[in-house]
């Protein structure tokens, strides 16, 4: 997206702030008027653009950064620094700035402001793009309130005024608020086109995904289901997969998969390395992570279950090793360690030669990788967990079933619980979830949504310390469940100082 946004205009008017407002790195709103920048319908499509591409630059390592990485889903190989590995970040690591979160925020802002203002255009020139932009800052936000916390809350574009950047903590609940709000008006104003190219712009179905999402975080179940009702309930333009190939398509061709609702596009020739690739998944370099051993053990146990054979497995798992002259080889749990299972396939196409790998592992120097950012399993799997929270647990557990149906394992998750312990039927969703959207972004997410991430992660980072030798204090302070402001954040605004995420430091 970056050759199609009119970066000269926009770095004219980001001159002015340079170095003095590191803080959101805005443009003040006097030198994009009517008169000068937005002067056309066109000029709405380039700003647009920049606002994704803002958006890929925030979300494109944050996805797993900030959703992923924490949780217990990887493994190390030992070429990461182990701070996030051991729960032990800190407020001077670059990955917790959210000065590109902010950057998207106020692309949003502006384009709220001014494309109504625009000479010569109606209603009808500008809605949707007002309706993603309303979405796109509503998602940003939900973002920042799940890893920070308390944000400030900026919905006005910057008039240039320095001391106007300097911007308190917003309570999460005064945000929530702001959320809803931008969720309605992206409703309001978004096309209700469908067309598959909507895939990778946000849609009035993501904005209904969105709510739900938010009302789930939140613990209002109903609400959640509601939102399900008012969008998803008997419509045609969404639905499951058929098969473990089909599910397959859903990463190599989102646009084409009606699974898929909204997705990051990525092309390497216009937006370099994708990041997600360096991290789990590059056939070119050392990643820092691999599958986690259970998440192996949990597809492998299926394999042998008698119940079907759950096809995710071979469609995330790299089993180099495991797959000779085109066939797949035997496999047990003890390959995680004998063999290796460095690279996550889950965005690799069939390898034509098919000799040392069913996969063409993607190199990170020129790998196209849509992230799916939110898509229909997702939508029924949050409804699975209000269904169990409202005392629906078989209605839950019927759509854990259809969720692994489609991908080839058969066995029943309502005969595997007690479906009156309403925590045990959620810890089988919790673990379908965990297997179905393995490297997306959503494993630590989902720990924080329903309590858990000290009753899962604190055993995890026990073993991780004693294998290295060092005290075994588990998962320690709470706090430490938000990720820290970056130190930079409080040098570019005193509204910040003394506000700091405990038990972290500002510097």
């Amino acid at each position: 997206m970056k050759n199609i946004f009119k970066l000269s205009v926009i770095t004219a008017c980001f001159l002015i702030v340079s170095g003095c407002a590191d803080f959101l790195d805005r443009s003040p709103l006097s030198d994009m008027s009517p008169a000068t920048f937005f002067a056309n319908k066109g000029d709405m499509k380039s700003w647009n653009a920049g606002i994704y591409d803002a958006f890929q630059s925030t979300l494109s390592l944050g996805h797993l950064e900030w959703g992923d990485i924490r949780s217990d889903n990887y493994h190390t190989t030992s070429y990461d620094d182990g701070k996030a590995y051991m729960n032990a970040i800190e407020s001077t690591q670059g990955q917790y700035s959210w000065a590109s979160l902010y950057k998207t925020i106020d692309r949003c802002n502006v384009a709220i402001a001014r494309f109504p203002e625009i000479p010569g255009v109606i209603e009808s020139d500008w809605a949707d793009y007002v309706g993603q932009a309303y979405g796109l800052r509503a998602y940003m936000y939900f973002y920042a309130i799940r890893v920070w916390g308390d944000v400030p809350l900026i919905t006005d574009p910057w008039d240039g005024n320095v001391e106007n950047s300097y911007v308190p903590r917003t309570p999460v609940a005064q945000i929530k608020e702001q959320i809803l709000s931008d969720i309605a008006k992206a409703i309001q104003y978004l096309n209700t086109n469908v067309a598959n190219d909507r895939k990778f712009y946000f849609n009035r179905a993501a904005a209904w995904a969105l709510k739900m999402d938010l009302h789930m975080w939140f613990r209002e179940y109903q609400l959640a289901l509601d939102a399900y009702n008012a969008y998803f309930a008997g419509s045609t333009n969404y639905a499951l997969v058929a098969n473990d190939k089909e599910w397959k398509q859903i990463f190599l061709s989102p646009a084409d998969s009606k699974e898929t609702i909204f997705n990051m596009a990525w092309n390497f020739e216009q937006d370099g390395s994708h990041p997600w690739a360096q991290r789990v998944g590059a056939s070119n370099t050392n990643n820092p992570y691999k599958i986690s051993e259970s998440i192996f053990v949990e597809f492998v146990e299926r394999l042998y279950s008698g119940e079907g054979k759950d096809g995710r497995f071979w469609n995330v798992v790299d089993t180099v090793k495991l797959w000779n002259s085109g066939n797949k080889m035997p496999i047990s749990t003890s390959h995680w360690s004998v063999s290796g299972i460095e690279k996550c396939v889950k965005y690799s196409d069939v390898d034509p030669t098919a000799t040392t790998s069913q996969w063409l592992v993607l190199s990170s120097s020129n790998c196209d990788i849509d992230i799916c950012l939110y898509r229909y399993a997702d939508v029924l799997l949050l409804r699975a967990e209000a269904l169990n929270q409202l005392g629906k647990p078989n209605e839950a557990l019927q759509i854990v079933n259809s969720i692994r149906a489609r991908v080839g394992y058969l066995a029943d998750a309502r005969t595997e619980v007690d479906q009156n312990d309403k925590k045990a039927v959620e810890t089988v969703i919790l673990l379908e979830r965990q297997l179905e959207f393995m490297a997306e972004g959503k494993r630590w997410f989902d720990l924080c949504r329903t309590g858990r991430v000290v009753e899962v992660m604190d055993p995890v980072l026990r073993a991780r310390q004693e294998a290295v030798g060092v005290a075994v204090t588990g998962f320690g302070d709470e706090g430490r469940i938000l990720c820290p402001i970056y130190y930079r954040e409080f040098e570019s605004n005193p509204a910040l100082r003394g506000h700091q995420n405990p038990p972290y430091t500002e510097g």
